[in-house]
């Protein structure tokens, strides 16, 4: 039972970072979407699974990893690695995951939809079936809904203008 849980918010929390739109909302259909924003260390803030909401406990500590091509989720249960496609024509954006690394095996396969808004990420997505067309996971839809910030350690680094400082140079004096 806990490796099905703990597969389940490994799935759900890969998943939440897989896909970002800009939350400033452009008019057209994808205008404004910058995929670089998903990458980076995003911490959990809340999570719904079928209209349960997953305790502090689970998500306190969890981090998701996202670079260009995957999304990275060190768990207790083990690691769990995706890769994603997005679909920036959608609104809100759209994600297709696939799973290519777990203590469970790969190929599981989700649908979903992401926003970012500053440091902040929206991810709601369907383990089977369709895409979520809102951001919910309401009892019976088998949707799970999370909410993501942006680590603190790499938001003060790039507030100080040291994101793409080479190793080494990458921390200020005093």
């Amino acid at each position: 039972m806990r490796m099905r849980v703990g597969f389940g918010v490994g799935i759900l929390l890969t998943a939440s970072f897989a896909f970002a739109a800009d939350g400033d909302d452009k008019k057209g259909k994808g205008e404004g979407f910058d995929a670089a924003k998903l990458v980076g260390t995003w911490t959990y803030v809340s999570g719904m699974k079928n209209g349960q909401e997953i305790g502090k406990a689970t998500i306190e500590n969890g981090k998701v990893v996202i670079t260009r091509e995957t999304i990275t989720l060190p768990s207790p249960d083990g690691k769990f690695v995706m890769k994603y496609k997005l679909n920036a024509k959608k609104n809100p954006v759209a994600i297709e995951l696939e799973m290519t690394e777990s203590p469970f095996g790969a190929g599981a396969k989700a649908a979903g939809i992401l926003a970012v808004k500053g440091d902040e990420l929206k991810f709601c997505y369907a383990p089977m079936g369709e895409a979520p067309k809102k951001f919910e996971a309401k009892e019976g839809s088998n949707h799970h809904y999370f909410v993501l910030k942006r680590a603190a350690a790499a938001k003060e680094k790039k507030d100080k203008g040291l994101s793409a400082a080479p190793n080494g140079f990458d921390e200020p004096r005093e």
